[in-house]
């Protein structure tokens, strides 16, 4: 156990606890009956305290387990190399997020979300071609449904023949 895993559920803990703090504030009103806006960041920020608070509680457990047995010794070249091509994937993985937020406006929601989660897969170094066609369509899918058909959340049209494109699924 690395320190820097108790750094980081600790961190994610204090972000998702602000966070759902600042969502009291979003409280909707709604029809009697009706969920309200402010219903589903509550429930997912909840959530997402509660699991970073379990995390950065096993993180401790497990570190004072281990605290007294480690023997610190050298990486191994294979670790190095392992260390490098994970800081590759999550490098790739930030850029592809960020592409996303910059293309989403133009292009939309639809078709933002295909490429996303397509060199976001590429990113992860998936082969599996089924994976690659099946997982960006299915996806992107089942959110227009959820958000947009179900919870009627506007989502991201595009400009243009994108907006076009956009107006057959919703």
């Amino acid at each position: 156990m690395k320190k820097g895993e108790i750094v980081l559920s600790a961190v994610c803990l204090v972000f998702f606890s602000f966070m759902f703090y600042e969502a009291l504030e979003l409280r909707g009103v709604g029809r009697f009956g009706e969920v309200g806006s402010g219903f589903w960041p509550l429930l997912s920020l909840g959530v997402t305290t509660i699991l970073s608070l379990i995390w950065l509680i096993t993180n401790l457990r497990q570190y004072s387990r281990e605290k007294g047995n480690t023997a610190e010794e050298p990486p191994t070249p294979e670790a190095i190399v392992e260390a490098w091509r994970r800081r590759r994937k999550i490098a790739l993985c930030s850029v592809c997020l960020l592409g996303y937020i910059i293309i989403t406006p133009w292009i939309g929601f639809i078709l933002s979300t295909i490429f996303f989660i397509l060199t976001f897969v590429l990113a992860l170094e998936e082969k599996r071609k089924l994976v690659l066609i099946i997982s960006p369509l299915l996806i992107t899918a089942v959110i227009i449904v959820i958000f947009a058909k179900f919870i009627t959340i506007p989502l991201p049209r595009g400009v243009g023949m994108f907006a076009e494109f956009s107006r057959f699924f919703y």
